[in-house]
């Protein structure tokens, strides 16, 4: 496994844990600077992944791949694929923090953020309907370009558009918490789907079901980047233990 892969991994683990709080915004742009640095090479993925082929008895891919690299309850670790013209519908991230690297082609990124004071506290709407928003700069990002990052706060809403020529994007995501991770009161988070509206001079988000033009299939992850995963689980796991005792 690449050094620079095992390095993302590793400051993923310390910028997430708990234990680190006072640290935490420090960790994060370290981790955001190590994360800005990732290739699609640093992943052990071999170009032939990114081609727009088509497979199966329909003659097309699903629209987006998706591919598993780690999860647990501090944060999740993925790849996703998105074919041309394609997208990931406006979905929102509740509470989440997130860094989302593209490693090939190009991809559009359009946050919006829900409109709420700096000292009002976060809440969790398990049935949202209407949320309001503003609506934040679209996010043009491509292998040469830094993170697009989200915070519990900040562009927590998006839609991400394959663009471009290349006929494949495909991006690296860090999220944490990850998607069904527990919250006390409400449980498991959800992702939910929207669709924008204005009502006035009001932007709101209207919350839809799950679209039916947005599926992935699965690709395999390369067993040496599962390998590196398990070795810094268990290299986390390790010290957490060790400062217990």
């Amino acid at each position: 496994m690449t050094t620079h892969f095992t390095n993302v991994l590793r400051q993923a683990f310390k910028t997430f844990d708990r234990a680190n709080h006072a640290s935490f915004n420090a960790n994060l742009q370290h981790l955001r600077q190590l994360t800005d640095e990732l290739t699609h090479r640093d992943l052990h993925l071999r170009e032939e992944l990114f081609r727009n082929v088509d497979v199966g008895v329909s003659g097309r891919r699903a629209p987006c791949s998706y591919m598993h690299i780690f999860e647990d309850e501090h944060f999740s670790m993925s790849l996703f694929i998105v074919r041309e013209r394609s997208d990931i519908p406006l979905h929102d991230h509740p509470m989440m923090f997130g860094l989302l690297r593209c490693i090939w082609g190009q991809l559009l990124v359009q946050s919006y953020s829900q409109q709420m004071g700096a000292d009002d506290s976060l809440t969790y709407d398990p049935h949202p309907t209407l949320v309001k928003v503003n609506a934040e700069e679209p996010n043009l990002v491509t292998p040469d370009s830094p993170c697009a990052v989200l915070t519990p706060r900040r562009r927590n809403y998006h839609q991400i558009t394959q663009t471009g020529n290349g006929g494949v994007s495909a991006f690296f995501d860090i999220l944490s918490p990850p998607y069904d991770a527990d919250m006390p009161v409400y449980g498991p988070r959800q992702c939910r789907f929207y669709s924008p509206r204005a009502d006035g001079g009001q932007l709101q988000l209207q919350c839809i079901p799950s679209p039916a033009t947005y599926y992935c299939d699965v690709v395999e992850t390369p067993e040496s980047v599962l390998e590196a995963a398990f070795q810094c689980a268990d290299e986390a796991y390790n010290a957490a233990n060790a400062s217990e005792t």
